[in-house]
């Protein structure tokens, strides 16, 4: 399945639902290309879970000291390359050219020491408030939720595309997450609404995860959390397997229609 011939450049400012829209063809032309990378990563970020559940739970000996500490560490390491090598594919596919793999592999690899401050500059807001999710949520009375997430949630949408900036135009890091703000700023809202939609998208196959499970459980006829762990992980990595290059591929077509909006801005004001 190849790429629309012209979807980069893009022909005209896109709106919320049209970004949406160019990302879903380009994620089903580049998912082939993308599903063995993004399966690796999946599996990468399902390590800390699988080793808690079949390792510490078993009590085999095999234990490794300070593991909980360093785990997230090194699944975050190991998953800028792969991010990276994703971003590159799917952007050569948008633009209509096929680099070699070898070639990808190798500028995955020279710019990983400096995609991992992009990575995490990029996703360090979103994550942190996962890991503070139990905080906020007992901070504030139910009711407030709804409309602390708005505010809260905002700023992702001016760092997001500086993973874009850095693996698909090769800026520097720091020129990467000056850019993405440069260009975030103005369009703060259409950024924040093209996440929040991309969010909800892949939360619906997430909970379809947790109903499976809890259709699977009775069949057992008791509470197996080894089967139970091993058929949730299965599930969760099939989702993340086909998520990851969806949001990749959201957030790509995010960027150049920024991009596009910023040119046509100057445009106007020269």
């Amino acid at each position: 399945m190849e790429a629309s011939v012209g979807l980069l450049p893009l022909p005209r400012p896109l709106m919320t639902a049209e970004v949406l829209d160019a990302a879903f063809r380009l994620f089903r032309a580049g998912m082939l290309r993308c599903l063995p990378f993004s399966g690796l990563m999946v599996l990468v970020l399902e390590l800390p879970t699988l080793y808690s559940t079949f390792i510490e739970a078993e009590g085999s000996g095999f234990e490794i000291p300070f593991f909980n500490l360093v785990s997230y560490g090194v699944v975050f390491v190991l998953s800028v390359p792969l991010l990276g090598l994703m971003t590159m594919r799917l952007d050569a596919l948008a633009n209509g050219s096929r680099s070699p793999l070898r070639a990808e592999l190798s500028a995955a690899l020279i710019g990983w020491p400096m995609g991992l401050f992009v990575t995490l500059i990029a996703f360090g807001y979103p994550l942190a408030l996962l890991v503070l999710r139990t905080v906020l949520l007992n901070s504030m009375p139910a009711s407030a939720i709804p409309f602390a997430a708005v505010p809260v949630f905002w700023p992702v949408g001016l760092f997001v595309v500086a993973l874009p900036a850095f693996w698909c135009d090769r800026l520097t890091p720091l020129a990467s997450v000056v850019e993405a703000v440069r260009l975030s700023i103005r369009r703060s809202w259409h950024m924040f609404g093209a996440m929040l939609a991309t969010v909800c998208m892949v939360t619906v196959f997430v909970l379809l995860v947790f109903i499976v499970e809890y259709v699977v459980a009775p069949l057992f006829g008791r509470v197996d959390l080894y089967v139970m762990a091993t058929v949730e992980s299965t599930l969760f990595l099939i989702v993340g397997a086909f998520g990851v290059p969806f949001v990749l591929a959201v957030l790509i077509i995010a960027y150049q229609d920024l991009k596009l909006r910023d040119q046509r801005r100057r445009g106007v004001s020269a």
